[in-house]
């Protein structure tokens, strides 16, 4: 092989390098902006399921299946296991809420609404105590949501406990039998006057029914006393859920301005994201056109330089023939 031919096979190569280096640059940037817009686009996806991430709250009338779906999609775009972690962790915050809305009769927080009246369907101490364990472990236990779903717990501990006894005074009037006298039953039922108006309480009180018909048959004048009796209960009652609905309606009054500001916030968001993507896409273009150009002067001056080089090995041959 004489020297023309090694020189213009060395700028072959020369040429081959430099354009697969290029490219493989170029790969490689594609790869990491494309990597960087998944995870963009999947960190996203996941804020979705909040009314607000920063504060813990998530969208109403949502179920677990949505934090599953995400984390399949994930795992098939071979996302970072740190967003993994983050579904995880609010796949688990969300299950907690739900079974805390399991206790009551109705749900007690869904979104950002915040029930005024909870009504626990039955003592249930043991999965109160679970579900305080699971909030101890939470990774949004200090945000606003943790603080909420903390005073439903204890909302929910005070009211079993009042269930408990109060489950306990009816059976110990009822075990009295014909030996029960109005002075018991009227300090038996003290713990039924400030328990919520709900179900357990109505089957407390139909339990007391026989109870009630016995003092009332034996004597008239029970009979006025104990629907005295049932008025003060409901005296009692009221007065109680009164103190509990003040604290619970100053809570959503700050859940309602929370909701307000977001709404404002995203009307915001929007139109400065279109402003911005309008930027970027215009900084992306001429970014690449910068890059094209570039790479075409680098290639034009390494083909400048191999071609100068092969002239230059041209003319020894020339030379050495010559001789």
């Amino acid at each position: 092989m004489n020297k023309k031919t090694i020189g213009w096979v060395i700028l072959g190569l020369v040429v081959f390098g430099a354009v697969s280096f290029a490219s493989y640059h170029i790969y490689q940037e594609k790869m990491i902006q494309s990597e960087k817009e998944t995870k963009k686009v999947l960190n996203e996806r996941l804020a979705d399921l909040y009314e607000d991430q920063k504060s813990g709250y998530f969208k109403a009338d949502i179920s677990s299946d949505a934090f599953d779906d995400l984390a399949t999609e994930v795992k098939n775009q071979r996302g970072e296991s740190q967003t993994l972690e983050d579904i995880d962790h609010a796949k688990k915050n969300f299950e907690l809420q739900e079974e805390l809305n399991g206790l009551f009769e109705s749900d007690v927080l869904n979104g950002l609404d915040l029930s005024a009246h909870p009504i626990l369907k039955d003592p249930e101490q043991e999965k109160i105590k679970n579900l305080k364990d699971q909030l101890s472990e939470s990774s949004a236990k200090d945000k606003d949501w943790g603080q909420d779903i903390s005073m439903l717990l204890r909302i929910a501990e005070t009211q079993s406990k009042d269930f408990t006894n109060a489950e306990s005074d009816v059976t110990s009037l009822l075990n009295k039998g014909d030996s029960l006298t109005l002075s018991d039953y009227l300090s038996g039922v003290k713990t039924l006057a400030v328990l919520p108006d709900g179900k357990y309480k109505q089957q407390l009180l139909d339990k007391l029914n026989p109870v009630k018909n016995q003092l009332a048959n034996e004597n008239d004048s029970f009979a006025t006393q104990i629907q005295q009796s049932d008025a003060s209960m409901a005296e009692a009652e009221k007065s109680y859920q009164e103190r509990q609905a003040k604290a619970l309606a100053e809570r959503n009054k700050e859940l309602s301005e929370l909701k307000k500001d977001l709404a404002e916030k995203q009307e915001t968001y929007d139109s400065y994201k279109e402003i911005l993507d309008s930027i970027e896409d215009s900084k992306n273009d001429d970014s690449s056109r910068k890059k094209a150009e570039s790479e075409s002067r680098s290639r034009e001056s390494d083909s400048s330089r191999s071609s100068s080089s092969s002239s230059s090995s041209s003319s020894q041959d020339h030379h050495i023939e010559d001789d």
